[in-house]
């Protein structure tokens, strides 16, 4: 059975919340092991205890890789330079193929982790587990696919928008990690 997707219920629980999401999106409630859960749960908080939110996101993708690599999924973790859109891009073949995507997106100030969900010609849809966030205008609201995505943006603005918020930020700091599920 499938599950919707899933809000934050603190203002630092984005990553686990994201990853989640990613994982309901490709597996039924039933496959997914409650130890799986524990383990990204565990491991979000020690690096926020920790302050070591880099690394934070690519040790759980590490441990999922571990974790559910007989369940078939094959993770990916990019940063910095590794992290781009255009053609032939991982993030793009990753959707394509069935696959789904937690990204590194920033606002004014700060950021989170969203989930990306799919892709077509002409948008790409996601999941933001932050209730209430504010759109930049080129960004659409859904309401009615809580299976599937809350937002999205149209495929020509996407790298406006992102150039937009990377501005005055390193680009260490940008982070994708990619799944795939392999049936068997």
């Amino acid at each position: 059975m499938k599950t919707p997707l899933s809000y934050q219920a603190t203002a630092n629980d984005s990553a686990p919340i994201a990853i989640i999401n990613a994982l309901s999106t490709l597996y039924e409630r039933e496959e997914i092991d409650s130890q799986v859960i524990e383990g990204i749960y565990s491991l979000s908080y020690s690096f926020l205890v920790s302050k070591e939110d880099k690394m934070g996101i690519k040790h759980i993708a590490l441990f999922l890789e571990r974790e559910m690599r007989e369940c078939g999924l094959i993770v990916n973790y990019l940063s910095s330079h590794e992290v781009f859109l255009g053609p032939g891009c991982s993030l793009y073949r990753t959707l394509t193929n069935g696959g789904r995507a937690v990204a590194k997106v920033f606002s004014h100030s700060s950021s989170r982790y969203i989930t990306i969900t799919s892709i077509t010609n002409d948008y790409l849809y996601f999941f933001d587990p932050l209730y209430g966030a504010e759109y930049v205008e080129e960004v659409d609201r859904i309401y009615d696919a809580p299976f599937l995505a809350n937002g999205r943006i149209k495929m020509s603005k996407l790298s406006d928008i992102g150039y937009i918020h990377m501005e005055n930020r390193n680009q260490e700091e940008k982070e994708l990690v990619l799944f795939e599920r392999i049936k068997q």
